[in-house]
């Protein structure tokens, strides 16, 4: 298909050449003019804007020595979490970005998204007018795992810290599973991030 359409175009092309050569060569130009072109592209967005982007579409665990024969342990880190906010108008509430994440498949075999937790953490130093969420670890270290959405981070005081600008954000991830439980294979999770106002 793409092949099929530069040719076409390339043939065209050659079509409009030769045509143009025969005019010229025909007929001599009286007089000519021109025309100015002119477009105004207004702010698509006169406001401001309130966006979140993610760095990477995956990230992997490794395995880590757990210090326990019982227990498999696997860790990486979240891709970073941009949130982007140009709004002229100071804001009068706060936004805050949640993640939750779907259970670990491998063909049949599954692994509870309770078994993966996460710390969160700034990627830059943000005076106050962002906080992350707190820790959530996972089951087999007496937490609720990413089961329901927890927070990744936000701002709180909007009215009293608002500036425009970029505030990034990321967190440990740590998987951990009862050896007798996991089973050999590429398991997928999907980590799904959603920003709030």
């Amino acid at each position: 298909m793409t092949a099929t359409r530069v040719g076409a175009m390339a043939f065209g092309t050659l079509l409009l050449a030769s045509a143009g050569a025969a005019v010229a060569t025909a007929d001599e130009v009286v007089d000519d003019g021109s025309v100015n072109i002119n477009v105004e592209v207004t702010d698509r967005y006169p406001s401001g804007v309130l966006a979140m982007s993610v760095a990477a579409n995956d990230t992997s665990l490794t395995e880590q020595d757990s210090g326990d024969p019982l227990v498999r342990s696997f860790t990486g880190t979240l891709p970073t979490v941009t949130v982007t906010d140009t709004r002229a108008v100071v804001p009068t509430t706060p936004w805050y970005v949640m993640g939750t994440a779907s259970a670990f498949t491998s063909g049949a075999n599954s692994i509870g998204a309770e078994h993966l937790g996460w710390s969160p953490q700034t990627a830059q130093d943000t005076d106050g007018a962002v906080s992350v969420g707190g820790d959530v670890p996972g089951v087999l270290d007496e937490g609720p795992g990413l089961v329901d959405q927890e927070l990744l981070y936000a701002n709180v005081d909007q009215e009293g810290t608002y500036d425009q600008g970029a505030w990034d954000a990321t967190a440990d991830l740590t998987l951990k599973v009862a050896a007798s439980a996991a089973a050999s294979g590429s398991y997928t999770s999907v980590m799904t991030l959603s920003l709030f106002e």
